[in-house]
């Protein structure tokens, strides 16, 4: 065994015995945070993890941050949804509320991995591209319609990836 590799493996023992220090010192939550942070694009999926992240818990709320205003809009309509992953993937969470605000720096990184080239996501089908016409057409602003016809499609197409 190599030295890079044995370091990695003290690294890996080491975290089951910092996490539970960490509890014992009423700091539970920042290893339920760190928790959240790693399996973030498995309970939010690959579009909504893009745009948000998981930032800090304080009385059994999880504040995520989202990257802009638009989505800041269109997440809160998924909360329930990020409830139920999150317990589906990491058991038996204190989280009993989400609470989003918008990103007052830089862009986040994304936490996922990198799509595979040439995967796009489907388009929309005809019904829902109705919807974002007919729920849009009563914005006069040429550019606000066009920016919250994108938010609906993104939308849409973020409910195919399980969101």
């Amino acid at each position: 065994m190599d030295r890079q590799t044995s370091n990695a493996v003290a690294l890996q023992a080491l975290a089951p015995v910092l996490a539970q220090a960490l509890r014992q010192r009423g700091l539970g939550h920042v290893v339920l945070l760190a928790r959240l942070v790693q399996h973030w694009c498995t309970i939010a999926g690959p579009q909504l993890a893009a745009v948000t992240q998981p930032d800090s818990i304080r009385a059994r709320v999880l504040f995520v941050t989202v990257r802009d205003a638009i989505w800041l809009q269109q997440v809160i309509f998924y909360q329930a949804q990020l409830l139920e992953n999150m317990r589906r993937i990491l058991g038996d969470v204190p989280i009993t509320k989400l609470h989003f605000t918008l990103a007052m720096s830089a862009p986040q990184r994304s936490v996922c991995p990198a799509p595979q080239e040439g995967l796009e996501p489907l388009p929309l089908t005809v019904a829902e591209v109705q919807q974002v016409q007919e729920s849009t057409a009563g914005i006069a602003d040429p550019e606000l319609r066009e920016a919250v016809q994108r938010a609906w499609q993104r939308a849409w197409q973020a409910r195919r990836w399980g969101v």
